[in-house]
């Protein structure tokens, strides 16, 4: 995936600079006149996450070639990296792998370039300004298991891309990378680039992040007399609206593939549902999905995820977003696939970005991964990193009985898939994801854990309910829920720094308010962060509680709801002491909560044990020659 970062209002030039480490004598209330007299790092650990994935320093972005090796019992993760650097540029892979997906090695160790893993090649080669996104599989060429690991990625001869402007012919093509020694050392495949060209007649608007996997389901639905693999693209066609082009190769093959059309063909910035709700599909995909997942009973379900750019709205700033759709699959007569959308929506109500997921074998079952964006906007060349990952989501098709419609909001074309049955009740369908339980019970292992006892009546008034640090997990559950009510986190002793995360029942939104959460003037982006999330009536219980789970780590936030709502988002609190949390109400007579449970962690483990907290590097400026005088991208 392509990712550009704004000009920075800092002078570049300043990167060329001492490498200021973090400084010991940080104040503990910051303000912008200190951090703009420092040097470069030295915010490098005020807010930096512990618990998440993350480089060693510098630049990240996608998530890329997460697999499990059963040669080696191992899993992988690399990610889009441009080391020593805090903006998009030169973009390299980086690579981990972890043994549990709970703590990670660094493959090549963590200082300077030691972590990359695929690097670009001389300007003017097929992948000489970028290894662009992609996925990889536990592999060899013919599609068998004997050690070998293969990634396949956009390989990038030109640049600027961008759907907003002209798509120069031969910018992107599709490659292969082997590895024969578990990852550790990559050689690119002899006959690079395996697909040369995009679709004929397309004027794409972008044709890169190749994800490809075995899939039978589609094999039956298809008629393929013999097994194949299949991958998708992000795409979009100009003035027309963006598209998942659909290819295969025979599993004895991957070097073989055929177009064999696009999945289904939204219109320019077109809605499935309200707004709100589903989101737009914008003007380009990036970083596709196509996957099926069994439900409880066995029945297969199809859907697709992928990055909508372009499509901002007043609810939701960012120019990107991450949605989700489920869809009906068909053969269609040429022998292809079309997806026809019955639900869907946000993948993440927040910055969370370029999610892609793999199939675990090991244990059966699917993994997203996805990537958080800073939020600051001036002070990063002072931090000297950009980005991390959510934790790791676990999706699944989630079949909930016995509903009814209360106020028809269940049966909109949104988030749920409904089945109406005789006795007036329904059967509602979505995508479902939860962080992997090991990877939570790892990070909370050696935390401190408190029950709260919050009050036996509902409670009608915010309460602050104890004090925690930057690196910790919450967990409530709110009940009988009569106006706006949630949680309250990283509140200072003194009342100016707090950050609000609440529920509305009045148009059923989730609101993160970043209005409070710093002191510090114009650091970081601060408006308030909204998604859409419908509870479920039961017929036989009422409304379904409404259960928060929240993990701060750093500047980086992380909320989760009845599996079926996510959001990630940023805040950058100025003074140590806001670390305080508690019980949100919104003001009015009539607003009350039960709150029945609240518990909170305190001091959740470093995922990166072997790296030395404090890993930053050098940062260092790209001149006008090595960038094209900065058409490819800042020097940053």
């Amino acid at each position: 995936m392509l990712r550009t970062l704004p000009v920075l209002g800092l002078l570049l030039s300043t990167l060329r600079g001492s490498n200021a480490q973090n400084a010991s004598t940080l104040p503990d209330v910051l303000d912008a006149e200190t951090i703009t007299s420092l040097g470069n790092n030295s915010l490098f650990m005020r807010w930096r996450p512990i618990s998440h994935f993350n480089a060693p320093a510098g630049w990240m972005n996608d998530p890329c070639g997460m697999m499990y090796d059963p040669t080696r019992d191992e899993y992988h993760l690399m990610y889009q990296f441009h080391q020593n650097h805090i903006g998009w540029g030169n973009i390299s892979w980086g690579h981990a792998t972890s043994k549990d997906l709970i703590t990670w090695t660094d493959v090549g160790g963590w200082e300077g370039n030691d972590a990359e893993a695929l690097v670009t090649g001389p300007v003017g080669s097929y992948n000489g300004l970028g290894i662009f996104s992609g996925t990889a599989q536990p592999v060899n060429l013919q599609g068998e298991q004997d050690g070998t690991l293969l990634a396949f990625y956009t390989s990038v001869s030109k640049l600027p891309t961008n759907w907003r402007i002209p798509y120069q012919n031969g910018t992107e093509t599709q490659s292969l990378a082997i590895s024969t020694d578990g990852g550790r050392t990559w050689a690119e495949y002899e006959n690079n680039p395996v697909i040369s060209h995009p679709p004929e007649g397309w004027n794409i608007t972008g044709w890169r992040d190749p994800f490809f996997e075995p899939w039978p389901e589609m094999d039956s639905i298809l008629g393929q007399e013999t097994p194949h693999w299949y991958a998708v693209f992000g795409s979009g066609i100009k003035g027309v609206g963006p598209r998942i082009p659909f290819y295969s190769a025979p599993a004895n093959n991957l070097t073989d593939w055929t177009f064999l059309g696009a999945l289904w063909e939204p219109s320019d910035n077109e809605t499935l549902g309200d707004i709100l709700e589903t989101g737009t599909y914008a003007f380009n995909f990036e970083v596709s999905n196509f996957f099926s997942l069994v439900d409880e009973d066995g029945d297969v379900h199809y859907y697709v995820m992928m990055g909508a750019e372009g499509g901002n709205t007043t609810f939701h700033p960012r120019a990107s977003a991450g949605l989700w759709n489920e869809g009906i699959v068909t053969r269609r007569a040429n022998g292809s696939a079309q997806f026809t959308p019955v639900a869907g929506g946000a993948i993440d109500s927040g910055l969370l970005y370029a999610v892609t997921s793999f199939n675990d074998t090991k244990n059966n079952r699917r993994v997203q991964w996805g990537w958080a964006v800073e939020e600051l906007n001036q002070f990063v060349t002072q931090q000297g990193f950009n980005g991390a990952f959510a934790l790791p989501r676990e999706m699944y098709a989630k079949k909930t009985r016995g509903l009814v419609n209360a106020d028809g909001g269940l049966t909109t074309k949104g988030n749920n898939r409904v089945v109406e049955h005789s006795d007036g009740t329904y059967t509602a369908y979505t995508l479902a994801a939860r962080p992997l339980p090991e990877v939570v019970s790892g990070i909370r292992n050696g935390s401190t854990q408190r029950n709260y006892k919050t009050a036996d009546l509902p409670v009608s008034s915010s309460r602050i309910l104890g004090n925690g640090s930057d690196h910790m997990e919450l967990k409530a559950t709110f009940q009988n829920v009569t106006g706006p009510a949630g949680l309250t986190i990283a509140a200072s002793p003194g009342g100016e720094e707090y950050t609000t995360i609440y529920w509305d029942p009045s148009n059923y939104t989730i609101n993160v308010d970043r209005s409070h959460s710093s002191t510090i003037d114009n650091i970081a982006q601060n408006y308030t962060v909204v998604g859409y999330f419908y509870p479920y009536t039961f017929a036989e219980t009422g409304v379904e509680d409404i259960v928060m789970n929240v993990f701060i780590d750093g500047s980086l936030v992380e909320l989760y709801i009845n599996d079926r709502f996510w959001l990630t988002t940023r805040i950058y609190p100025g003074r140590t002491d806001s670390t305080g949390f508690g019980i949100y109400v919104g003001e009015g007579n009539n607003t009350h909560a039960e709150v029945p449970e609240f518990i909170s962690w305190v001091g959740t483990a470093n995922v990166f044990p072997e790296r030395p907290l404090d890993s930053s590097s050098q940062l260092v400026f790209d001149t006008a020659e090595q960038t094209n005088n900065s058409v490819w991208w800042s020097g940053s």
